[in-house]
């Protein structure tokens, strides 16, 4: 009796080891393993030619950064058809910014920024060392984001990666490449990111 158990102990733990590997080979939505987001895979089939609706600041978070989401929505859209991408510092190695619907005025966050109010609203990157950045293009609803401190014995950052999709007006998540690092810094990051 005692074997059966031992048996079937040891098959489900060959089970669970076998299914974790399974799901960490497939990627993204059912692809292959290594297969990575890129940009022509959620491409934008519109070409928004305006003109740009008002910004629409409705919040006291929003009103912390008015003249640059009103400069930025004056600009032309950088990503995803009609919206515009804008970016600004906030402070050493850090990165905020907001994401602008030129069609319709609407203002929202960028992902990995928290749910709160004022600065945080719109951080999307606390650790910005070497080798991390932001990537978008206007001809897709892809945006990936480098961030974190995760470096090598010889001092080179490897960041965490995160590719992200842009539908129905809100960020989601597709895929968290973690840095390769062995010394890490930290990333500032809510587990409710999302919206």
């Amino acid at each position: 009796m005692t074997t059966n158990k031992s048996c079937v102990a040891s098959l489900f733990v060959i089970v669970i080891f076998t299914s974790l590997e399974l799901l960490q080979a497939q990627t993204v939505e059912g692809k292959g393993r290594g297969t990575l987001p890129r940009f022509e895979d959620y491409p934008v089939i519109e070409t928004w030619q305006g003109p740009a609706a008002s910004v629409k600041i409705t919040s006291s978070s929003e009103r912390l950064f008015r003249n640059q989401l009103t400069e930025a929505g004056k600009e032309s859209p950088n990503f995803a058809g009609h919206y515009r991408f804008t970016d600004w510092g906030c402070g050493t190695r850090c990165s905020a910014g907001a994401v602008l619907n030129l069609k319709t005025g609407r203002i929202s966050a960028p992902p990995l920024a928290k749910k709160a109010s004022g600065w945080e609203h719109w951080i999307f990157c606390a650790a910005l060392y070497d080798k991390c950045g932001i990537e978008y293009r206007v001809d897709s609803r892809l945006m990936i984001i480098r961030c974190g401190s995760s470096a090598n014995e010889e001092a080179e950052n490897t960041p965490d990666v995160y590719y992200f999709l842009w539908e129905h007006d809100r960020f989601r998540q597709l895929l968290h490449k973690p840095g390769k690092g062995k010394f890490s810094l930290g990333l500032l990051q809510s587990s409710n990111a999302l919206s």
